[in-house]
């Protein structure tokens, strides 16, 4: 049987209070970090969300006209890296600048709720993957052993994987995996609390 004496509780109810506001300061450290995006997030969430019936087949077919892109001119590995680069710095630094005034309409209370929804999504698919980061770290650190046989096992069949599909294929395939998976995992959810 557990004992918890009142000490004890004080110390975790603290700790849960703490966490809490850590959490809250993280939150609103995201939300000012994105403030020159929240007006080009919110269309791009409801794309993901699959809001629209008309989102899913946007989402392949300008996935698959990229994808199709790439096949086509066949750029090496240096290109296609730079031409990322470059399409991520135009955007990082034209949709702060001409979001605001491309869709100027008054923000909503609704609004910042739906962005503030999308800053929460984002802080927790941060410390999502940095709980994974700390437990490879500590799986690491702990039981070596186990560590080398999970990452072997994995990295090899990875590159077995990868001798038998065509690279740009499998990473389509990936891709589409991903986007319909978000897509879908959203609709479920909305649907089970409905």
């Amino acid at each position: 049987m557990l004992i918890i004496n009142k000490s004890e509780m004080a110390e975790f109810n603290d700790m849960g209070n703490e966490m809490e506001q850590n959490n809250s300061a993280r939150l609103e450290r995201i939300k000012k970090d994105l403030e020159g995006w929240k007006e080009v997030l919110l269309p791009l969430n409801g794309l993901i969300n699959w809001e629209k019936p008309y989102h899913p087949p946007i989402i392949v077919g300008l996935s698959t006209f990229v994808f199709f892109l790439i096949w086509y001119f066949q750029p090496s590995i240096l290109t296609t890296f730079s031409l990322i680069g470059l399409a991520i710095i135009l955007i990082d630094f034209l949709v702060p600048m001409v979001g605001p005034t491309l869709m100027s309409s008054r923000w909503t209370g609704r609004e910042e709720r739906q962005y503030e929804d999308v800053c929460i999504r984002m802080l927790n698919a941060k410390t999502h993957f940095s709980n994974f980061y700390e437990a490879m770290v500590d799986l690491k650190t702990n039981r070596p052993k186990m560590y080398f046989i999970i990452i072997m096992g994995t990295l090899i069949s990875f590159a077995w994987i990868g001798c038998k599909m065509d690279n740009l294929l499998m990473t389509y395939f990936l891709c589409k995996y991903m986007l319909k998976r978000v897509g879908k995992d959203i609709q479920t959810k909305e649907s089970m609390t409905s």
